[in-house]
């Protein structure tokens, strides 16, 4: 099960702000070099923002076929970025007076669209833009017909169907959970307002008045010329065509451009939305039980110092983000998959350390199975694995990736083949056998289909899009998850903080009968029991067994994310 735009990571830092000289370090320029030269990164652009001034670092290439290099004027897709564009529009029309934070969204869509509602509540437009709208984080009629540009063929209409059709799980502003569907239709929403494309409204309120000539949703002929081409492991990818949630995160931009995006919203650079962009820099949504605060489409670090949004799409990873109250902002911009986020906070925050990636075995992989086949290829990788466990990533998303690269690419077997060898490399993941029941179901084999689907079910009951295949294949929702109930007793047992790594904890605490998780660094999420010891989470494919000593007293975890088992001893 391949997912499109960047998950939010339950594993995370914290950060906290010190005092440090406003310039690009000779640190974070080796940094940035590094990971070019050992192929992590393709390209990777940084503009560091003191006041009017304005730094630029640029490494790497934008064009593995040419040479050209990457520079300030290059243009990258910026993804969810996109989101706090369409946040500070609404913010505009909010303070203008001709809209509210309390208005549902149905009343700025066609009547025949029926927006679902959970206990006599509607959802709000602030709801909408601070994840809070209780909508899934992606419609499940969304089922690219080109994987390597999987939004193209998404249509507003496919996504009226879906809101008309959805029912709620849970109460509208019960938590924060991230949602591409909802920011899409509340840059869809503007449209309808200004019954012009979502572009053309960016245009008018905002690239027009701060000269941002080169961020657009589609190409100009100048912008074509200067794309810094998107990769993924290395190999050059589509370009990603999102029209019909383009709020969500279709946008493309340069450093240049979004360095004058982000002196605007600090007000270094006065422009007509100065006033939206400070609205939607305050707290919009708060939930105690999450320990969380969000802005309007913004996302607060340190207590709320830092003010930031990131992006990814099918080739590339952006950050931007200031410290509040001050003149210092960052861009960083990548046309890659590799995140560059930790590179923005150390710009802005400089107790954050650095961290070298390790280099994805999907690279060498795919270059061994052209030059020597597939079987000498899947040879290469368990002795990789086994010799140069320091150098490469092993976790079970490269090799997920790298099977729908060949999936896309329309080498069923091969896709197949390297499926099977997540699912034997990791036993316990989730979604390896999700991805192997998919491509299997495309084979036209069903009985062994089924049977990893059913399998991806039991390790991760909340796999809605495992369960809702297996129901299509008339195997019955009841035989798939079983209701298990622990006793607030036992749950008690498992309060307390757990190391998983120097200076990153989990935080386990219990209300009657429900459990919730806390990360350094990240909000709080409900735990839901598979045994009587094993929880999984909702929001990501995630686990937590709690492990007891011969006295029956919990003295660890063990979390399980992306194929790794992190064990945590019990501290406090």
């Amino acid at each position: 099960m391949k997912k499109f735009f960047a998950l939010l990571l339950f594993i995370s830092v914290g950060f906290i702000t010190t005092a440090q000289e406003t310039k690009i370090s000779d640190e974070v320029k080796n940094h940035i070099k590094e990971r070019v030269d050992e192929g992590i990164n393709t390209g990777i652009v940084v503009a560091l923002i003191d006041g009017k001034n304005v730094e630029y670092f640029s490494y790497g290439t934008a064009d593995s076929k040419t040479g050209r290099k990457v520079d300030e004027n290059s243009i990258f897709e910026i993804g969810s970025i996109s989101k706090t564009f369409t946040g500070i529009m609404i913010a505009d029309e909010i303070v203008k007076g001709n809209m509210k934070p309390s208005d549902p969204i149905s009343k700025y869509l066609p009547d025949a669209i029926k927006v679902p509602t959970r206990n006599g509540k509607e959802i709000t437009i602030n709801d909408v833009a601070t994840h809070s709208s209780s909508l899934p984080r992606m419609p499940d009629n969304f089922v690219p017909a080109n994987p390597n540009n999987p939004y193209a063929d998404y249509t507003i209409e496919m996504a009226y169907e879906f809101i008309s059709g959805v029912t709620l799980d849970r109460d509208i502003g019960e938590k924060y959970e991230y949602s591409n569907l909802a920011l899409g239709m509340l840059g869809h929403i503007l449209e309808l307002q200004y019954n012009k494309d979502f572009e053309d409204v960016m245009i008018d309120k905002i690239t027009n008045s701060l000269g941002m000539d080169n961020t657009r949703v589609v190409f100009t002929p100048s912008m074509k010329k200067n794309l810094a081409k998107g990769h993924d492991n290395g190999e050059e990818v589509e370009n990603w065509d999102i029209s019909g949630l383009t709020g969500a995160g279709g946008i493309r931009s340069s450093a240049v451009d979004m360095a004058k995006y982000v002196q605007a919203n600090m007000g270094v650079i006065k422009s007509p939305l100065y006033d939206a962009m400070q609205w939607s820099h305050k707290k919009a949504y708060e939930n105690e039980n999450q320990k969380f605060k969000i802005g309007f489409t913004w996302h607060f670090d340190n207590d709320g110092e830092i003010v930031q949004h990131g992006g990814a799409t099918g080739g590339y990873r952006a950050f931007a983000g200031f410290v509040r109250g001050t003149q210092k902002g960052v861009v960083v911009l990548t046309n890659s998959t590799e995140g560059i986020g930790r590179i923005g906070m150390k710009l802005l925050d400089d107790s954050t350390k650095l961290r070298m990636p390790k280099k994805s075995i999907a690279v060498d992989l795919k270059k061994e199975i052209k030059k020597n086949g597939l079987e000498k290829g899947i040879a290469f990788y368990k002795k990789a694995k086994t010799e140069q466990a320091d150098k490469y990533d092993f976790d079970e998303g490269q090799l997920n990736n790298l099977g729908y690269e060949y999936l896309g690419n329309k080498d069923l077997e091969t896709a197949i083949t390297i499926f099977k060898l997540n699912v034997e490399m990791y036993p316990k993941g989730s979604n390896p056998y999700d991805s192997l029941g998919e491509a299997l179901l495309m084979k036209g084999d069903t009985v062994n289909a089924i049977t990893n689907y059913k399998k991806s079910v039991e390790l991760n009951p909340a796999n809605e899009n495992g369960i809702k295949v297996l129901e299509s294949l008339g195997v019955d929702k009841k035989d798939l998850v079983k209701e298990v109930k622990v006793s607030a007793e036992i749950l008690e047992t498992y309060n307390g903080k757990y190391e998983i790594a120097p200076g990153f904890y989990l935080t386990i605490t219990s209300k009657e009968q429900q459990l919730f998780a806390q990360a350094t660094g990240q909000p709080q999420f409900e735990l839901f029991p598979k045994t009587q010891t094993e929880f999984y989470l909702k929001v990501v494919p995630a686990s937590v067994t709690f492990n007891t000593d011969d006295s029956g007293k919990v003295e660890s975890i063990t979390l399980l994310q992306g194929g790794r088992e992190m064990p945590g001893k019990k501290v406090e």
